[in-house]
């Protein structure tokens, strides 16, 4: 073998990875000088990203919700595109005190004066009783906003911080509407984030000296992965000035981007103190070399499975989904720049300190580690004896808890409970106490006409509809142009609406357009936002009520939006899009195991174990939140449905960290069974060198994912549980028990694959070996290196894809 010949490659040189190792713990202070560069560029484009965030938009490319919205910022004057509502209220004042109504006035004022703010209806004038509450204290302003979301979001604490300077003696003002309740629950998030950080990060401190026994072992991947956390919120700032992110992806990165990252410098930090064991007097640049071409290399693959899950989010047409898809992409694609350059620097860097500062009652553990005779090489052996026994009663544990997914309910909280102490909140259920519950986010019924403007048919018609849809059980008003029409003069035709037209001062901007051929009926229903029946609401307006209004006058096309017909529109869109999502994911991860192992079986297995972890995380995740049996425990109040995009943006990132695991521990049994060709030998030392690791890194994950559970925004909350719960199933049910309990009753056809296939297939090998060993050096200075036990295969039969 030549001297440069890598274990792994034969009559190869040293694979990338080896020598990217090697580079850059032989060149410490380049590469820290370059991250030190990068992280404090990241750190000063964090406040960008953080300032650009928006609230969960429900919007959907080419929906009729969107086109609805459309309609309103192109052919209106005033381009509303979401209605709003301040809440004027008392405790002791009544909305006829002149002390109150000089505060609605000012308030008046004051919101005519704010940029994006446009058609604002006094509650005082002729026609604005129906904005006064029965109990004569509380009245409310309608006003439209204009812009798109992240306008919108953007303006609606700038409106509401000058509300707050008319306040007048015992009067209280609240901005509340769709983005209102998003910027508070974006405020709201950032308190939450910052809490859940500071009680995850320290806890996974102590789990990690548990672990490692020694403090540097341990520091080094919370310190890492706080950079690569810093680092990713800084790309997204430096993206952000060119599209804006749901306030949701600030969450999942942040819980995804320190578990992973902490994760990935586990693995590659373990893998290290194994080679600095095995190989003591070996230099520290080919050590490092080594451990990035065989830990490095699985965690570089586990990496790419990952995003090609998460990837499968692009299939969906929704900006909410896309969003997260490109955040958590960009959070993976840094933490594996960071595990392949900045860890092995700082592991060359610190050399054989890295088991320094040991953990008192551990100093035996660092010293002489002997996974061998571990607790978790007995239990092994116990599940190796009794594969089908013990496998079979973990499989029929799995199927239990995964037993309530197959009720699960879809449905979308506009999160007013998380931000109940701020204005937006609290104006929220004042409206739905006082003023019928969707009164702060109505539904819009846009209606145009295809060609010139509107006739006396079409004012007829769209009369009628008004009228049917007013007499829908669950509506409470509704307002239309035809109404007001009736109201001012006693007629609704069209000498009336031009009348009305040239002589009004721009109170019909928000409901018909200057040229009479488009209009909004503003329809408030006795039911919030998210609840059933304004669901079904959107749908008998949609499917009924509209093709009537449609045929009775033949040029007009209506379209229903506003946020519940947002919400339909996006669960349809889940429902169209998940096949698909499903099968790229599916696929895409198939072919890559396959490529990985070289094995039919365990890349088919592998996508079953995932399978498995995620259907009972699910079942878990809706018996708690769904069905409620843990509302007092997580403290929240049941909605009776899961937020409708979590169960979709859960299951890619689930499949994507079920994979880490299932790469990491399959690849460890490969090297061993290309070493030794037995398979119950391959499978116990791989699952006994990596089920501390695992178990570790499991830990952190679910403390990770946990302390995000005391955040009060639901989706987050929701989201916390159930990659716990997934990560905790598939760490001690799936890896430990599972895995080798199959992997025992396949035996030798685990490693199979057909002859034809394996000479077409490109060779990806992750069991490079332990890397080159210390030797004799020739005269160029490079280590000769033993060749690697040579094991004979037979194309077609077991073990015949095998690449040493």
């Amino acid at each position: 073998m030549s001297p440069r010949t890598q274990p792994g490659k034969r009559g190869h040189g040293p694979s990338l990875l080896y020598r990217l190792g090697t580079w850059c713990a032989t060149h410490v202070w380049k590469v820290l000088a370059v991250w030190l560069v990068v992280l404090v560029a990241g750190g000063l484009l964090v406040p960008k990203f953080t300032d650009s965030l928006t609230g969960s938009s429900l919007k959907v490319s080419g929906s009729e919700s969107a086109r609805a919205e459309e309609v309103m910022k192109e052919d209106f004057d005033s381009a509303v595109t979401e209605d709003i509502v301040v809440v004027f209220d008392s405790s002791t004042r009544s909305v006829k005190d002149a002390a109150f109504r000089d505060v609605v006035q000012r308030g008046i004022a004051e919101l005519r004066k704010q940029p994006g703010v446009a058609g604002v209806e006094d509650p005082y004038a002729p026609g604005g009783e129906a904005q006064i509450a029965p109990d004569g204290r509380t009245a409310i302003v309608l006003a439209g906003l204009t812009g798109d979301e992240r306008a919108r979001q953007g303006n609606a604490p700038d409106i509401q911080r000058a509300l707050d300077g008319i306040q007048g003696d015992r009067v209280d003002v609240m901005l509340t509407g769709s983005s209102a309740l998003n910027a508070a629950v974006v405020e709201q998030e950032d308190k939450d984030l910052a809490r859940a950080e500071s009680i995850g990060v320290p806890i996974a401190l102590v789990v990690l000296l548990i672990a490692f026994g020694t403090l540097v072992a341990a520091g080094l991947p919370i310190l890492l992965g706080v950079a690569a956390l810093m680092t990713s919120f800084g790309v997204l700032g430096a993206l952000s000035y060119l599209t804006s992110f749901d306030t949701f992806v600030q969450a999942v990165v942040t819980m995804l981007g320190l578990a992973l990252g902490i994760d990935y410098c586990l693995f590659i930090v373990t893998r290290q103190r194994e080679e600095l064991q095995a190989r003591p007097d070996r230099p520290i640049a080919q050590t490092v070399g080594a451990t990035m071409a065989s830990a490095g290399k699985a965690v570089l693959f586990s990496g790419f499975t990952v995003l090609i899950s998460v990837a499968g989010l692009l299939l969906v047409r929704a900006p909410v989904f896309r969003s997260m898809a490109f955040g958590v992409m960009v959070a993976v694609a840094v933490m594996l720049t960071v595990a392949m350059t900045l860890l092995p620097a700082v592991l060359g860097l610190c050399g054989t300190k890295i088991n320094r500062l040991a953990v008192p009652g551990l100093r035996r553990a660092v010293s002489h580690p002997d996974p061998e005779h571990s607790i978790w090489a007995r239990w092994t052996k116990l599940v190796l004896r009794r594969p089908l026994l013990i496998g079979g009663a973990a499989v029929l544990a799995l199927g239990a808890a995964a037993i309530p997914v197959t009720g699960l309910k879809l449905g979308f909280d506009v999160g007013a409970s998380a931000v109940a102490d701020a204005p937006a909140g609290a104006g929220y259920h004042l409206v739905s106490e006082k003023f019928a519950p969707g009164a702060a986010t109505p539904i819009q019924v846009v209606v145009t006409k295809k060609e010139g403007s509107f006739d006396d048919g079409d004012l007829a018609a769209m009369d009628r509809l008004a009228t049917r849809i007013e007499d829908h059980k669950q509506v409470d008003s509704v307002l239309s142009v035809t109404g007001l029409l009736k109201e001012r003069t006693g007629r609704g035709d069209v000498s009336a609406l031009k009348a009305a037209l040239a002589e009004d001062g721009g109170s019909l901007d928000r409901i018909v357009n200057s040229r009479a051929d488009a209009a909004i009926l503003t329809v408030f229903s006795k039911a919030a936002p998210d609840a059933d029946e304004a669901i079904d609401l959107v749908h008998w307006i949609r499917d009924t009520a509209a093709p009537g209004a449609e045929s009775s006058a033949g040029g007009l096309t209506v379209a229903t939006g506003g946020l519940t017909a947002q919400t339909v529109d996006v669960a349809g869109e889940i429902d169209r899009s998940t096949p698909w999502v499903l099968s790229a994911i599916l696929g895409l991860s198939f072919v890559l195991l396959l490529l990985a192992f070289r094995s039919l079986l365990l890349a088919l297995s592998a996508i079953v174990m995932n399978l498995l972890s995620v259907g009972a995380a699910f079942g878990l995740l809706t018996w708690v939140f769904q069905e409620g049996a843990g509302e007092s425990l997580l403290d929240f109040t049941s909605r009776g449905f899961i937020q409708a995009y979590l169960p979709l943006l859960t299951f890619v990132v689930l499949f994507g960290l079920s994979m880490d695991y299932e790469v990491f521990i399959i690849s460890r049994m490969k090297e061993e069974w290309d070493r030794t060709r037995d398979n119950t030998r391959a499978v116990t030392v791989g699952t006994v060198h990596t089920a501390k690791v695992i178990t570790a890194a499991a830990a952190i994950m679910v403390v990770v994912f946990a302390a995000f559970m005391i955040t009060k925004v639901v989706e987050v909350k929701q989201m916390g549980f159930a990659l716990a719960a997934a990560v905790l199933v598939d760490a001690t049910l799936i890896r430990v028990v599972v895995v080798p309990a199959a992997m025992r009753l396949a035996g030798d056809a685990n490693w199979w694959l057909p002859g034809w296939l394996d000479r077409v297939l490109p060779r990806v090998d992750l069991t490079e070996g332990p890397g080159p060993a210390p030797a004799d050096k020739g005269g160029d200075g490079d280590p000769a290196v033993p060749a690697p036990a040579q094991a004979t295969r037979a194309s077609g039969t077991p073990g015949a894809s095998s690449s040493s």
